[in-house]
């Protein structure tokens, strides 16, 4: 076990392995440790980070480090510390929602995604944010950088504006209008503006650590003991900070924004965090060639690196095939997969 301190609060983390980065982010029960298996399956071809978030386990229990932004700024600083300029990144729960938002803010670091259980809900207005590109591409004449001069617009953890960047992109992932393409035109994406759908703020105003742990596996069994260990050490005000600003909608419309090969995979008999409907998954994926959203893992609940012996080889694929496309599947993985209809 290994620790750093990053602005003067404790990140603890295990890395194993040598080779191309990977980091392994957890969820909201639990720290590092629930990897380990993964990790030494992954370790004799990559070297292999799981850090532990403020608020868990032995990393630093600062309250005003726990929100979504806090959490994003260590991973920033943990990533570059650490002398990881691009990093796989595979989250699982919570870690899949900081994943993605850490990819969507810094595409060009994150060659790879894998996204495990993540809080994926169906909004009830997926018909109005769908396709999300007729709600987010703005025509501008005119670019406006920010002070900086990086190129972004000045509002930009709202919008995402690399003119040529984002236009190759979208040409290559989106049907875009002629008259929109033009080297003249700066396009901007913007996140769908909408109330806010949040599921996840009653779940854990409601629920206590070990209720929630319950739901996942039975006491007594071998996993239920080995994460009763860290919820133990988990400060429960990181779960209600996370989750009460947490944005269903913006979830979804972050994946779809996306651009690096991405699989989103889900447990079936998730208790904690139900696996999404077939409508999310095609919203999510429509005009997409980079997501790969397969159906559900049959028998398998909320940890599948736990509970799916395949996992790690399932990590081991997303981090090396050339390109995420369902028919080139290994056949091991195949049996119980479908690619979803869109």
């Amino acid at each position: 076990m290994s620790a750093t301190t990053i602005d003067g609060d404790l990140v603890q983390y295990e890395v194993l392995g040598r080779g191309r980065p990977v980091v392994l982010l957890h969820g909201w029960i639990g720290s590092w440790r629930y990897w380990v298996p993964t990790m030494q399956q992954l370790q004799s071809k990559f070297r292999v980070y799981a850090p532990t978030l403020f608020g868990f386990g032995e990393s630093s229990k600062n309250p005003q480090k726990y929100s979504i932004e806090h959490q994003l700024r260590m991973l920033d600083a943990f990533t570059q510390e650490l002398g990881m300029p691009k990093v796989a990144l595979v989250g699982h729960g919570l870690g899949a929602q900081l994943a993605a938002e850490f990819a969507w803010r810094y595409p060009e670091r994150v060659p790879r995604l894998l996204l495990v259980n993540a809080p994926l809900f169906d909004t009830g207005d997926l018909q109005a944010r769908s396709p999300v590109l007729r709600k987010v591409v703005e025509v501008v004449n005119r670019p406006q950088p920010s002070p900086s001069g990086d190129g972004y617009m000045s509002d930009a953890p709202t919008i995402m504006n690399r003119s040529t960047l984002m236009l190759q992109q979208m040409r290559q992932n989106a049907r875009i209008p002629a008259e929109i393409v033009k080297s003249e035109t700066t396009v901007t994406l913007r996140r769908y503006d909408a109330k806010p759908v949040n599921p996840l703020k009653p779940l854990f105003a409601d629920n206590s650590l070990e209720t929630l742990l319950g739901r996942c596996f039975k006491r007594g069994e071998p996993n239920y003991d080995k994460l009763a260990v860290d919820a133990a050490k988990t400060d429960t005000r990181v779960l209600t900070t996370t989750a009460n600003v947490f944005d269903a909608g913006q979830l979804l419309d972050t994946l779809w924004l996306l651009q690096m090969p991405t699989l989103v995979l889900h447990g079936a008999n998730d208790r904690l965090i139900e696996a999404p409907n077939g409508d999310v998954a095609r919203h999510v994926t429509q005009e997409k060639t980079n997501l790969l959203m397969p159906a559900p893992l049959p028998n398998v609940g909320h940890f599948p690196m736990l509970e799916y012996e395949r996992f790690a080889s399932v990590v081991s694929w997303v981090l090396e095939a050339p390109e995420l496309d369902p028919a080139k599947l290994p056949e091991i993985f195949r049996t119980g997969w479908e690619r979803r209809v869109r």
